[in-house]
């Protein structure tokens, strides 16, 4: 611990760089500057990337969370600056990324009177409370190191989610002598031993075993884990959306499934004789609406002790982190054989009826996805929006690494994937890093283009111009006779909209000419737009 005389904006920026944040998204405004003069000051250590509105700072944030396992930050100042970021943060919290946001808020005298001081609400921190997992104010400086790092503490030990720190505009401009916290070193829950015992005992009988994989294990590193227990009883590997590429999709014991449609895969695992569930809320997306039976017997392991039975009903229940838990059971499971190999195969070609029966119904839009993997590097990042392409890649896109793939599952917020794959590049500049994303929700926060030129991030956009909101469009044809309504949309000419912004771009009307331009893209290197003109079907 370190004592130093600091203003409250100097004490946010020392507590931060305590915790080693070197990246910071944020805009200034009237009330937040002595955060932005603090930041000056330490310009060589912590790099300030200027957004062009606060929701886009927050996706930013959080696609530098979900890329890089480290908390994304973002300052920003009071009322709208606040109200602006709400969006971003409630997808942050169902989607479990951590993003940290610290505003100014206004004057300590005028808070919770609503006398109409200029950005005012009045109730700021409800808002907040309203979309983050954590929410606070500090009344003073000597409360700021600890608050921030507690809120840094909660999100790399506890669930993360989106956390808010709000500090009266007065109090960032007081200076007095502060307490600077030590980071510490990341403390991982361990599991109560009876339950591992219990996990261990049903694991070492099964013989139909399936591992349901979620973002928890993403989250806690717990690959190898994954793939020893997997190895070592003989058990399927079954990854949600967001825990995908935790094992890479063509290892043998992966099943690729669908998680928005009952399918082959599901009646495979409803066979299963015990299910190992670690970290995940079993989502909508990820279970078909909750259909999926997730075989006879359930162990849930899960950081979160609100997710015991909130929607499945578990047999054992540990509550602990995930790379702890697995590690004890391992340490705790007798030996034994592997289940048959038969088992495996009944997976894999659940699997492949699976795909087979997408290829066969819908060959343009598979061809497509074979495009994009050729073209994307295992190690490259894929950053998904709701739209057409963002759908089958969400459903049938193959990932080969943890943190490769992104998609808005929780809140389902539109216009995100642009920002985060910028935040993502941020966190990862040596990997290419590819946005995908729909003429609709291009034009939520489309203006970050800016941000990506002037901050020379070189990112590859696919955007996906079928002139409307696609799959709005077809559920208006699935169930209310195609009487469209709210859905087609007049666009700007995308090529001179990113000539405008200086970057490059190009337009493909074909598959083959995608099949062309997007390796080329890719290695290029550098920022450009590719804009697809394909009208892929909703999956």
């Amino acid at each position: 611990m370190t004592s130093q005389e600091l203003t409250g904006g100097q004490a946010v920026v020392a507590q931060l760089l305590e915790h080693q944040v070197d990246t910071i998204f944020g805009i200034p405004g009237g009330q937040n500057l002595a955060i932005y003069d603090a930041l000056y000051s330490q310009s060589q250590r912590i790099r300030h990337l200027l957004g062009r509105h606060e929701q886009g700072l927050a996706y930013m944030a959080d696609g530098y969370s979900r890329a890089s396992g480290r908390t994304g930050v973002v300052t920003t100042t009071s009322g709208p600056g606040v109200a602006n970021l709400a969006c971003a943060m409630a997808q942050a919290t169902t989607d479990t990324s951590s993003v940290l946001a610290i505003s100014s808020t206004v004057h300590s005298s005028l808070i919770g009177k609503n006398r109409g001081g200029l950005h005012d609400h009045g109730q700021s921190l409800e808002i907040m409370r309203a979309v983050c997992r954590y929410a606070e104010r500090c009344d003073t400086v000597e409360q700021i190191p600890s608050a921030v790092h507690d809120l840094l503490v909660s999100l790399r030990d506890d669930r993360p989610g989106g956390a808010y720190l709000e500090i009266p505009c007065d109090v960032l401009e007081n200076k007095v002598e502060v307490d600077i916290l030590p980071a510490g070193l990341r403390q991982r829950l361990a599991p109560d031993p009876q339950a591992v015992d219990q996990a261990a005992r049903l694991l070492a009988n099964a013989q139909r075993p399936v591992l349901w994989v979620g973002t928890g294990a993403t989250l806690s590193e717990a690959g190898p884990e994954v793939e020893l227990l997997a190895e070592q009883i003989g058990a399927a590997v079954v990854m949600t959306i967001l825990g995908r590429g935790l094992l890479p999709s063509d290892n043998p014991h992966v099943i690729m499934t669908d998680g928005a449609l009952l399918t082959e895969v599901s009646q495979y695992v409803a066979q299963a004789d015990v299910v190992l569930a670690i970290g995940t809320m079993f989502k909508q997306e990820d279970t078909s609406a909750w259909k999926t039976q997730l075989g006879e017997t359930l162990i849930h392991i899960d950081i979160d002790p609100q997710e015991q039975g909130r929607s499945y009903p578990s047999t054992v229940f540990l509550h602990a982190d995930a790379k702890a838990a697995l590690g004890a059971i391992l340490q705790r499971l007798p030996p034994r054989d592997p289940a048959a190999s038969a088992w495996l195969e009944q997976g894999k070609q659940a699997e492949t009826a699976r795909l087979d029966q997408r290829r066969s119904a819908s060959p343009s839009e598979m061809q497509t996805l074979d495009i994009f993997r050729q073209a994307v590097p295992r190690d490259g990042l894929i950053v998904c929006d709701r739209c057409n392409l963002g759908y089958w890649l969400f459903r049938c896109g193959a990932s080969y690494l943890p943190r490769t793939f992104q998609y808005p599952m929780g809140y389902g917020g539109l216009g995100g994937a642009l920002p985060q794959a910028i935040g993502s590049k941020l966190a990862k500049p040596s990997r290419p890093v590819v946005c995908v994303i729909g003429d609709g929700g291009f034009q939520f926060t489309g203006t970050e283009l800016a941000t990506a030129v002037q901050e020379q991030i070189p990112i590859t956009i696919v955007l996906c111009n079928n002139r409307g909101f696609g799959a709005i469009r077809a559920g208006q044809v699935r169930g209310f006779g195609g009487r469209h309504i709210g859905v087609d949309l007049l666009n700007p000419d995308f090529q001179k909209l990113a000539n405008a912004y200086g970057m490059a771009a190009t337009r493909c009307d074909t598959l083959e000419q995608f099949s062309d331009q997007l390796p080329l893209a890719i290695a290029a290197g550098q920022l450009q737009l590719i804009e697809l003109t394909l009208d892929l079907a909703d999956p």
